[in-house]
């Protein structure tokens, strides 16, 4: 008798665990896309050429180092492209506004976005 009442009782308990799983997907699904909408595109998502303003560091431990901009907003930005040698040289530890394309985005800490410098538009006053 027991075991009866196991079988009849399995289909059922399995139907529920389905249907909380199937459930939890949907809200989950839900508070994603509530959460998107309203928000302006990050920066470090748009491919477009843009302006940036921050301060110009060098990052990381040997033989790991990067050129970076932080901006006002704590986001950072390794640089790259033909101008980061004459950056790195003559400019660290300075604010500055750079134009180019950001090329990759950010992969969380210590992989910060990756930012292709095509000008420098606003060098420090020598």
């Amino acid at each position: 008798m027991e075991q009866q009442q196991f079988r009849r009782g399995f289909p059922r308990r399995f139907e529920l665990l389905v249907s909380l799983f199937v459930l939890l997907f949907l809200l989950l699904a839900c508070e994603n896309g509530l959460t998107q909408g309203g928000k302006q595109p990050d920066p470090v998502t748009v491919s477009q050429r843009m302006q940036l303003k921050g301060k110009i560091s060098v990052k990381g431990s040997e033989p790991h180092t990067y050129l970076c901009l932080s901006t006002d907003s704590r986001t950072d930005y390794r640089l790259t492209g033909e101008l980061k040698d004459l950056i790195w040289t003559r400019f660290q530890q300075e604010m500055m506004t750079l134009e180019g394309v950001v090329s990759k985005k950010a992969l969380g800490p210590g992989f910060p976005a990756e930012f292709i410098v095509h000008k420098i538009v606003k060098p420090p006053p020598e």
